[in-house]
């Protein structure tokens, strides 16, 4: 099992930040992996430590939020795996196939 760090940015909005952030706490797996960072390299985001166990956990909990905001702008998922360079980048949005990105992600953090 592979971990690494998950980064989710929404453009343009501190406050979905901070929602998103309360929304994804409320899973028992994820509830001290949450934070949210301010004015870093990479902007604002909602940062969790991720394995590809609790991939799916945060796949879900962040499409069920999708569909559930009010807000139409941008969301991206950020996925660094623990010792490597390489970065997988997801353009959410709000039409994405939770499915879809769930395999991309558990696929990235398992290469070695």
């Amino acid at each position: 099992m592979t971990a690494g760090i998950a980064a989710i940015t929404v453009a343009g909005s501190g406050a979905e930040l901070h929602q998103l952030a309360s929304w994804l706490r409320t899973e028992d797996e994820l509830r001290d992996r949450v934070r949210v960072t301010e004015r870093s390299v990479a902007g604002d985001a909602v940062v969790v430590m991720v394995s590809s166990r609790s991939a799916g956990t945060l796949c879900r909990s962040l499409f069920g939020w999708l569909r559930k905001r009010r807000g139409d702008e941008a969301v991206w998922l950020k996925v660094k795996r623990s010792g490597a360079v390489e970065e997988l980048d997801v353009d959410c949005g709000t039409g994405s196939d939770v499915d879809e990105v769930l395999e991309s992600v558990r696929g990235f953090l398992d290469q070695d």
